[in-house]
């Protein structure tokens, strides 16, 4: 009897275990389920809030950027009407088997100014910025520019910065040292000002329109509601003047420095609802102008 009572107690036993095993392989599996469900959720979540997003992927090449005397790279743009700048810093990259930093620039497809389409036109540069923004040597602080089309709105429109053969800061760095012996380079103005010009002679029915300026990486805007209204008083042309701080940030404004202008509006369409356009700096004293058209 004794035998019989004690392999009945294995059993119980046996039985007791197997089910609270049993029940944490369930709890287990049950967690791990979970976790995956949430982890597709907030994937999927993510990819919801991102479809009706427009998207300007920016390759920078960090081979041609000196990252240990970089504090951060300011990317700025306009992108369908819309003001764009990210601030990336260098300790949050990993550089070590990187070439190319890839940068997502979004934007709303549709807005209250524009509605994104092919071939509207847009900008994007990048700053390389230091500790110490002061012009050194008489060296610009090293940056780039590029601009394009947008070639897809269900995808990436990929444009790419810091290239090898870019000459975009070539160009600016001849100017500005070619500004060093001339004439007027005691200018000491601390503001720097520039005129957009609106031309619309073709597009008399604009209702309403946005007109973007960047420059040293800072970049100001203006929405026009009642462009009918300037146009009466002005004729076929809508103007406006931005003024920039000289000493910005990203370093100090320059003669030979590259600015970008940008208008945008449904009312401009064909052939694009945003066009751009580029020049560099060459005056202090008094506005720099550019038709953004």
């Amino acid at each position: 009897m004794k035998i019989e009572i004690k392999d009945s107690r294995f059993c119980i036993f046996f039985i007791v275990i197997s089910f609270v095993t049993t029940i944490l392989l369930l709890s287990y599996y049950e967690l791990s389920f979970a976790q995956k469900d949430n982890g597709n959720d907030e994937e999927e979540d993510e990819d919801d809030k991102d479809k009706d997003k427009l998207v300007v992927k920016a390759h920078i090449n960090l081979k041609n950027i000196d990252l240990e005397k970089t504090k951060f790279i300011r990317v700025v743009g306009f992108i369908n009407g819309e003001d764009i700048k990210q601030d990336i810093p260098i300790s949050s990259i990993d550089n070590t088997n990187k070439k190319t930093l890839d940068v997502d620039l979004k934007t709303d497809i549709e807005n209250e100014i524009v509605e994104a389409d092919t071939p509207d036109e847009f900008f994007v540069c990048a700053y390389q910025v230091e500790d110490n923004i002061l012009t050194k040597n008489n060296v610009l602080p090293k940056f780039d520019c590029n601009e394009g089309d947008l070639l897809h709105i269900d995808k990436p429109t990929e444009i790419s910065l810091f290239k090898s053969e870019s000459q975009v800061y070539s160009k600016s760095q001849a100017v500005y040292e070619s500004s060093l012996n001339a004439i007027n380079n005691n200018i000491n103005s601390n503001i720097v000002k520039i005129k957009i010009y609106v031309p619309l002679a073709d597009k008399k029915d604009t209702e309403k329109l946005k007109i973007g300026a960047m420059i040293k990486g800072q970049i100001k805007s203006e929405v026009i509601e009642d462009v009918q209204a300037e146009l009466d008083e002005s004729g076929d042309t809508i103007k406006r003047i931005f003024t920039f701080d000289r000493n910005t940030d990203v370093g100090k404004i320059e003669i030979g420095d590259r600015y970008h202008a940008c208008v945008s509006s449904n009312d401009l369409r064909p052939p694009e609802g945003t066009e751009c356009e580029k020049r560099l700096i060459i005056h202090l004293d008094k506005p720099n102008s550019l038709p953004a058209r």
